[in-house]
């Protein structure tokens, strides 16, 4: 597929999001001219305001229902390239329509739309880590590949009696969103690549509205559960079953999927490290001992799944399209943990 150059203009939906914002601004710093996409314009103003310094080349646009018939028709307009990350990012959810519809209908509506407007020469999907778990393979003797899908999601999103459905329901939305998305490629005849980026907890500095504590079940949430004036964790799980990968490398992945053939057509599994919740309490400690950071233990609960002990993946090429390396837990963890102790301070945001 040809190249997308700085200087042509990519959409990227959700912008108001953590991981989105974040990408916004990698994609502007390259030179890019981004048009971000949120449900209301209420909700734009921090964001907006973030970017200023980028003049015309940022705008935003309201596309308030994202499963409505033609909802992007506007957004896409002129574009030469989309990066779809808008969809729900909760634990909390009862029942797989809460996610599922939004996640996958959102996406193939997206889609159609770009299958029509001819200039889209490249979309850009954010999928899940959680798509290459639980797969076919026994994790203690291959390591996960690209090529491996998660076999047992979709069997448990339906038992609304197990503590972690919430966790299976958003896994299971973005795995259905994925598989959704590389079918309507394959059944269509389109003019643009699918290159989908299967990211783990993604954590860096913050270039969105907190308007109060995260919520317990984000990413950002997980990092202020130990920041917190008052610590909303009293132990960290000392279980290396945590998977993590700084927000600069899902956005840098892509900003060079944009430019890169080798990115065309390719699911690559965006993750730097490997750890737990108790070595991202003792960075936090380290760097902030005026904060009563609540110590390790081993019987802390951690959110686990079949084989997070021994688990390998192969994360070659985003490495390769990175220059060779993955930004470390630490650079994570204290650049989202500085603007939390920073928005806290100053009594959380305004959107």
């Amino acid at each position: 597929m040809p190249s997308v150059e700085a200087g042509s203009l990519v959409v990227v939906t959700g912008v108001n999001g953590h991981l989105a914002s974040t990408t916004a601004l990698r994609l502007l710093q390259k030179g890019y001219i981004v048009r971000g996409t949120v449900r209301s314009l209420r909700t734009a103003a921090y964001v907006k305001k973030e970017f200023a310094q980028f003049g015309t080349s940022f705008e935003i646009v309201e596309v308030p229902d994202i499963v409505a018939v033609d909802a992007f028709s506007n957004a896409i307009k002129g574009a030469s390239a989309i990066v779809h990350i808008a969809s729900p990012v909760t634990f909390d959810a009862k029942k797989p329509e809460e996610q599922f519809v939004p996640a996958v209908d959102g996406t193939l509506n997206l889609l159609e739309t770009a299958r029509k407007e001819r200039g889209i020469k490249k979309v850009l999907f954010v999928g899940s880590i959680g798509s290459v778990i639980m797969t076919a393979k026994d994790p203690a003797k291959e390591i996960i590949t690209s090529k491996d899908w998660n076999i047992y999601t979709e069997q448990l999103v339906n038992n609304s009696d197990d503590p972690m459905v919430g966790f299976h329901i958003y896994v299971g939305s973005k795995l259905a969103a994925e598989k959704a998305a590389w079918k309507f490629v394959e059944d269509n005849k389109v003019d643009f690549s699918l290159t989908v980026l299967l990211p783990a907890v993604a954590l860096g500095p913050i270039h969105k509205a907190v308007t109060g504590p995260p919520r317990p079940d984000v990413s950002l949430g997980w990092i202020y559960d130990y920041i917190a004036e008052v610590p909303r964790k009293d132990g960290a799980p000392t279980a290396e079953i945590s998977l993590f990968v700084h927000t600069y490398d899902v956005a840098d992945l892509f900003v060079a999927s944009l430019t890169s053939p080798e990115a065309d057509g390719e699911r690559i599994i965006a993750l730097g490290e490997k750890s737990s919740y108790a070595a991202v309490a003792d960075i936090l400690r380290k760097a902030y001992p005026d904060r009563k950071v609540p110590p390790a233990d081993p019987n802390a609960a951690a959110m686990a799944f079949p084989g997070a002990e021994v688990i390998r993946f192969d994360t070659s090429l985003g490495a390769k399209l990175l220059g060779g390396k993955w930004r470390s837990l630490e650079d994570m963890v204290l650049g989202a943990a500085k603007d939390l102790v920073e928005k806290e301070s100053r009594g959380w945001d305004k959107e």
